[in-house]
Formats: structure tokens, sequence, C-alpha cells
């Protein structure tokens, strides 16, 4: 079989499992092996789940103190272990995050496999990066977007998590920077993404990506035709307008980049600062393959007001760079800083998606520095002639 025909059967099954995805998110009920309702997290569970290792430790007292839903069900338990478990160190507190109940937030989970995303990264990944990653202390997921997760309470640790809308001190940007690096730079062009981490799929072979796909194309002509994009620059709507009839021209582009393991959902409000200055992320559930600098851009356009943002943007871009070369990768600035302009349009598309489908519980401040932030540098960066460039060439010149 040729490539092109194994490359288009790939495609084809990654159609038809769209469909099954569909099917499972909205079936009311799953044979499954195992916890994934909140309800399911027990004090019974809790001994069984943290403490089957450690001789004589016994959970006294297991209490639910907080709970609050959005696209997970999210639950935050208080424990009080005897002697032996608070010797062994078993965690005072655990975080829970469990399968929404509504079938409508169990698409979104099912079709891109987000929660398996995750799972995986902490059965897998986590003990490769416990310096910048909180430890989860049971992970599992099933089809339809079920999973259950039990983890540290960052707040335990001494970490302070951060928020969408929160201020970013820039010492806290450039640690982020030094942690995206160092995930990059560890997985950059690993020979283990045709092995044990085949699981990490680029772009356009990720589940769900036609499905994905439309929902972007649909929010960017909402977004358009929003009072929003009614206020955009002329250039801007042209940019836009031009994005949504090209956008794969620019993802066939950016596969030919080298390519590296992503978090994926790198803004803000998923990353945390420790108490010696250094940087790490929560959130694991849109892992995929691609190159480091999406992750950046990403990042940047969420985090840092714009003033500072165009005062600071290209040294903590150059310091991403050296971060990476002193991991032994090694980029030209100046074509990663087109890539880096290009890659904006990703940030765009986030930004759009939140926008036109409510907010996704984002605040105020943190959606508006965002956009502030975008349309400065799609015009800084010149994205639209980047973008020309990619449709004309296939590549940036």
């Amino acid at each position: 079989m040729t490539e092109a025909n194994q490359h288009a059967l790939h495609k084809n099954a990654l159609a038809m499992l769209e469909t099954a995805d569909m099917a499972l998110a909205h079936a009311p009920n799953l044979a499954a092996d195992g916890p994934w309702h909140d309800t399911d997290v027990t004090p019974a569970f809790l001994q069984e789940s943290l403490a089957h290792n450690v001789p004589g430790a016994v959970l006294e007292h297991g209490t639910l103190v907080d709970s609050h839903d959005g696209m997970t069900q999210r639950r935050l338990w208080k424990l009080d272990w005897n002697r032996a478990g608070r010797d062994a160190g078993l965690p005072a507190a655990i975080f829970v995050k469990a399968t929404p109940e509504e079938p409508y937030l169990r698409e979104t989970l099912s079709l891109l496999h987000m929660a398996e995303n995750e799972v995986r990264f902490y059965n897998q990944l986590q003990a490769e990066l416990t310096e910048i990653s909180p430890r989860a202390w049971f992970a599992q997921f099933y089809p339809g977007g079920r999973f259950l997760l039990l983890m540290e309470v960052l707040e335990e640790r001494g970490l302070k998590p951060f928020w969408q809308a929160d201020d970013c001190p820039l010492e806290h940007a450039q640690a982020v920077l030094t942690a995206l690096a160092q995930i990059h730079g560890q997985y950059w062009e690993t020979p283990r993404f045709a092995s044990d981490l085949a699981w990490v799929r680029p772009r356009t072979l990720r589940f769900g990506f036609e499905w994905h796909q439309r929902s972007f194309h649909t929010a960017r002509q909402q977004y358009l035709q929003s009072e929003a994009g009614q206020s955009l620059p002329a250039d801007i709507r042209e940019l836009v307008a031009l994005w949504d009839k090209n956008d794969r021209a620019v993802y066939s582009y950016w596969e030919t980049l080298p390519a590296t393991v992503l978090h994926g959902d790198s803004h803000l409000g998923n990353t945390y600062s420790a108490p010696n200055g250094s940087a790490g992320f929560f959130d694991w559930q849109v892992m995929y393959r691609g190159h480091g600098l999406r992750d950046v851009v990403y990042f940047l356009m969420t985090a840092l007001d714009p003033e500072a943002r165009e005062q600071h943007e290209r040294a903590l871009f150059d310091h991403y760079l050296a971060e990476l070369a002193g991991r032994g990768v090694t980029l030209e600035p100046e074509p990663a800083w087109r890539d880096y302009g290009l890659f904006s349009l990703d940030s765009l598309d986030a930004h759009i998606k939140t926008v036109t489908r409510g907010g996704y519980g984002h605040g105020a401040k943190g959606l508006d520095r965002a956009r502030e932030n975008l349309l400065a540098v799609l015009l800084e960066h010149d994205v639209l002639g980047l973008l020309k460039d990619v449709i004309n060439k296939g590549k940036l010149s």
C-alpha cells in the first residue's frame, strides 16, 4: 500500500471514529470496569487509591469541602490520616476531576480524546517532567469522554496557580518559557513518536480533527459577523477571511517543521509558580505534536499586558531560543521569528472560539488582553503577508 493510500485510510478511520465517539458521549450509561463519576470518590475509594502500598495507613476522615462544575466536575476533599499515613506523606487534600454529567460537554472530551490525553500524560510522562507538572494519585479514562483523576492540590505544596485574568509578572513569563523549553527540548524530534509516544498525534491526525475544524469555520464566520468582528481593522478582517479559506495550507506547512510534545493549552490560566521562582503547567488535555513556538505564542498572547508584550516580546522569544539551545536544540532566530508570527493565527482561533462560545468562564480582563495583543501582533508581524506567502509558496521565505 502506498503512503498516500495509507494516509487516506487513516483519515477515513478517524472519520468513522468520530461517529462512534459522538454516540458514546451521548450514551446515558457506559459499561466501564472502573470509577468515572464524582460520586465514585468515597473515603473507602480514597483509602484504596492513595494508601494501598503504605502499611498501616488509615484514612480517619475524608470530607468533601468544595464543588464546582465546568467542562469537568471538580471536587476538593480534605483528608485526615493516622500517624502512619502522615509519616508516609499521604496528602492532606486531594483535587478530583471527573466526567461531566451533560452529554454536550462529554462531546468535546470524547471527540478530541481530551481525557485520554491527560490520563496518558499523568500515567506516562509526568514522571519525566516532575519539576513542571503536578502529581496524579489516580488516573483512568474510558470511552465517551469518561474519566477520573485524583490530583495533588497545588497550594498544599506552596505552588501558586494563575487564572486567565491575573496579572503576569515578567519573571513568571520568563519562567514559563523556561518550562516550555524543558518540555520541548526533551521531546524535540524524538524517535519515541514512532513507539510509546505515538498517541501524541500531529494536528491534522488528532482525534476529532475534522469535527473540531468545522467548529472553527463556524466560529470564524460568526465572529466576522459579530459586533467585535465588525469593529476589526479592514486588514484584520481580510486576514480572518483568508485564513478561514486557507487554513489547511498553513497546517500543511506547520507539519513540515520539527515537532515536539506540546502542552496545547498553554495559556496563563494553566500555569503555576513555585516558591523558587520556577513555573509549571496543569490541565494537559489538549496535548499534541507540533512545533514548540506554537506553545510560546499561545502563552504570551494571554499572559502579558499589551504594553509589556510590546516591550518584552522579542527578549522573551530570545530567552526561549536560548533555553532550547541549552538543551541541544538550535533554531535560527529570524526564520523562527517569522514562524512565531504565523503561529499567532492559532492563538487567534482560540480567542475567536472563546468569544463566540460565551467565554468558557474566562474573565473579561483576560479576553480583552488577548484580543488587544493579537490585533497588535497580527499587524506588527505582517501576518497577512506571512499567510499569503504560505498560500502562494507553501512555506515562509
